[in-house]
């Protein structure tokens, strides 16, 4: 009879373990990082006799988590480079609209000056004809000056975003370390028993790590998990913590920062950011480096082209009154294009240099060779001014100001579309990963609810069978009296 009820009790206890873990299912199913558990079961060893083997119940030898770590990665994967896309292209979309918008973008200023150079050249003589090109330069200037501005904001928010962003890096960095040792603590055994619920919280936080910088990770024999960056740079091992940090100014540009990592015994090393691909920091790092310093250098070229050429014209023609002005009809920001930071904020120094509309050259030698007399058809520097609208200055002579313009919106406008169509690849891709690694970790809420019938049964059948081996004990003992 002993036998009969520690089989019985055998059954009641795996039920019971059966029953406990898929109700800790039911109630972790909306639980983010959750991995489904199932509780081992093996039969204890069997009893010899004469008669042969008789088992002797069932013990409950651990608790599993539904996990499978190649799919786990390709999570991680999907995720980084969604991320990535995720966050360079809400900084592009901001660049995009500055630049394609008919009212704060250049071509209409550029087109509204250039006309006001041909209403001179059409009416040489006209004093309000001259003070209205000095009206539409200063336009242009203003135009290009807001823009500068804009994009300097643009510039600010995005090394504002990175900051935020290695600073919530480090700050799951922590987190990961401290898991790492609680884990330590709670795996006494090692390994082989492992502490679930942690190391499903440890793995959401690499999964929210994974999403602001693309991380590889290794589990260490002691069950800790090392944490990488960049090319292997260490972030954590064990509960050792390296810590991200952004150091102004990068030697390439005093506006930004310089991305270094910081050893737990204080050691440095730059890191450049060509090391950061995926994750949010990764995309606001691509931002910073193929599109935004691209833009501004585009923007500033045009600037210094403008000004440089007009001056260059506008010195080599005749004030109104028939005098040599030579002097310089915007303010001379050619020097800045030496310096690739400077050639950036080229855009912000432009300005108008004449005030007087008498002092516009829009006369030319040959006026003055042939005797026209100031105020007359004195046009030819107006004419060769108004002719630089159409000229292919820009880009090696294979573009105009406009046409140059017009290059950099669409290089802008191609990239925005090239990122959001990444975006909605990465999307279905991360989809699919998350689909598949569900499909054996997720939380299925009808096959818990029929687990939960099926244990109780099987609870009921154990304690039946300790009730019958009750009874036959009973019965012999009445046979004893």
């Amino acid at each position: 009879m002993a036998g009969l009820l520690g089989i019985g009790l055998t059954g009641i206890n795996s039920a019971q373990a059966n029953l406990l873990t898929t109700s800790h299912n039911i109630t972790n199913a909306n639980t983010p990082g959750y991995n489904r558990q199932t509780t081992v079961i093996t039969t204890n060893d069997p009893l010899f006799s004469g008669a042969g083997f008789f088992g002797q119940g069932s013990k409950v030898d651990g608790v599993r988590r539904q996990y499978d770590q190649f799919l786990g990665q390709q999570v991680l994967n999907a995720s980084a480079r969604k991320e990535e896309f995720s966050a360079y292209g809400a900084q592009i979309s901001q660049l995009d609209n500055l630049l394609a918008d008919p009212n704060a973008g250049l071509s209409p200023a550029l087109a509204d000056f250039f006309a006001g150079v041909q209403d001179v050249a059409t009416n040489p003589a006209s004093i309000p004809a001259r003070q209205a090109l000095i009206s539409t330069a200063e336009s242009l200037a203003a135009r290009f000056n807001s823009l500068d501005t804009r994009l300097n904001e643009i510039r600010d928010l995005n090394e504002g975003q990175i900051v935020s962003t290695i600073d919530s890096i480090n700050a799951y960095a922590r987190q990961i370390a401290d898991m790492n040792q609680r884990i330590g603590v709670l795996q006494v055994g090692g390994p082989s028993i492992p502490a679930n619920d942690l190391l499903d919280q440890r793995d959401n936080l690499v999964t929210e790590l994974n999403k602001l910088v693309k991380v590889s990770t290794l589990t260490e024999s002691d069950g800790s998990l090392s944490v990488f960056v960049g090319s292997g740079q260490s972030l954590v091992v064990g509960s050792a913590v390296s810590q991200l940090e952004v150091r102004r100014p990068d030697p390439a540009d005093p506006f930004r920062g310089e991305i270094h990592l910081v050893a737990p015994n204080n050691g440095s090393v730059s890191l450049p950011d060509s090391l950061f691909s995926g994750g949010q920091l990764g995309g606001l790092l691509k931002f910073r480096g193929e599109t935004l310093d691209s833009a501004r250098t585009q923007l500033g070229q045009l600037a210094i082209s403008v000004a440089t050429e007009f001056n260059a014209q506008h010195r080599a023609g005749l004030a109104l009154d028939g005098t040599t002005t030579n002097i310089d009809f915007f303010a001379d920001i050619g020097p800045m294009a030496a310096d690739p930071v400077s050639l950036r904020m080229a855009a912000g120094s432009f300005a108008v240099a004449i005030s007087d509309p008498r002092a516009i050259a829009a006369s030319g030698a040959n006026d003055a060779a042939r005797g026209v007399a100031a105020g007359g058809s004195n046009n030819e520097n107006a004419l060769k001014l108004a002719a630089l609208q159409s000229t292919r200055i820009m880009n090696g002579g294979t573009a105009t100001f406009q046409s140059s313009y017009s290059q950099l919106v669409s290089f802008v406008g191609n990239k925005t579309r090239e990122v959001q169509i990444g975006e909605a690849a990465q999307e279905a891709q991360l989809q699919q990963a998350t689909d598949a690694q569900q499909a054996l970790s997720g939380v299925n809420l009808d096959e818990e609810a029929a687990n939960l019938i099926r244990y109780q049964q099987s609870y009921q059948a154990a304690a039946r069978v300790m009730s019958v081996a009750g009874t036959l004990f009973d019965e012999i003992l009445s046979i004893a009296r």
